[in-house]
């Protein structure tokens, strides 16, 4: 029988979110389970928490979405489903408030909530070792001025090359972040494609794609750039590095309560 255990996951530099893991780690306790957290955390837990054992129950990310978005890695390795408890501004991906988390404990172990399958992709660096994003895939310029021209291939066909600060490839968890920022389309949940879109081109010859989420997608670039996932994990690129991008075969699983108005909550979190 496996072991019930949480394993919690926040930004330390947050105080106030480190105060809620505290609470929240001791309302997993009274509910039985056994508790986790990432190293950088441990220095904050006080003996609170216990020994690494390989398996999860449940993932729980206190914070924005920023730090759902980082928690993710962590569910998937755990192969448990995640919880995100809000703490940030907007909460896009998050689920409860931390004076929720005691009834979703109960509601969790008597089995009611749904889960919610979210697309993820997977980036390699001129075939090198692959890293997953739940967001999107980033390409930018270097600096502040200029521009970068990104070449865009997707399964096998030119799609051609932009010329202006990057270009965004995004899932539809991402397509509500920055690629939308950029003018690009919300993709509705349950809907798996991948959204490439310009970010201030200077042309309006490549406009935003939504492929099929099987393509298989190629991006490089015209003298230098990064490559950043999630917002993180920067790489810088050249012109001969190639950065291919695809559908990842891991799925992130959100704990669900609740059905939402996706649309109401677009307008709702971006008013």
């Amino acid at each position: 029988m496996r072991e019930k255990r949480i394993d919690f996951f926040t930004n330390p530099r947050k105080p106030e979110a480190v105060n809620g893991l505290l609470e929240a780690i001791r309302l997993a306790h009274r509910h039985g389970y056994a508790c986790g957290a990432e190293e950088c955390l441990k220095g904050y837990l006080d003996g609170c928490i216990e020994a690494e054992n390989g398996t999860s129950s449940l993932v729980v990310a206190l914070g924005g979405d920023g730090t759902i978005l980082m928690a993710a890695s962590l569910a998937i390795q755990k192969k448990a489903p995640l919880l995100g408890i809000n703490f940030g501004r907007i909460g896009f991906l998050s689920e409860i408030s931390l004076s929720e988390f005691d009834a979703a404990l109960t509601r969790f172990e008597n089995g009611d909530y749904r889960l919610e399958p979210r697309m993820m992709l997977c980036c390699t660096v001129n075939g090198e070792s692959e890293h997953l994003c739940l967001n999107d895939a980033l390409f930018t310029k270097v600096g502040s001025s200029g521009v970068v021209g990104v070449h865009v291939e997707i399964d096998g066909a030119d799609a051609g090359t932009v010329f202006g600060d990057g270009v965004v490839v995004s899932t539809p968890t991402g397509s509500t972040a920055y690629s939308m920022s950029a003018g690009g389309p919300v993709i509705a949940p349950g809907l798996d494609a991948i959204l490439v879109t310009p970010i201030c081109p200077h042309t309006f010859s490549f406009r935003p794609i939504v492929a099929a989420a099987d393509a298989r997608m190629n991006f490089s670039v015209k003298g230098e750039g990064f490559l950043s996932l999630d917002g993180v994990n920067a790489v810088k690129l050249t012109e001969n590095d190639v950065v291919s991008v695809r559908r990842a075969e891991e799925y992130v699983r959100f704990l669900r309560f609740t059905e939402k108005n996706f649309y109401a909550l677009i307008r709702e979190k971006l008013s």
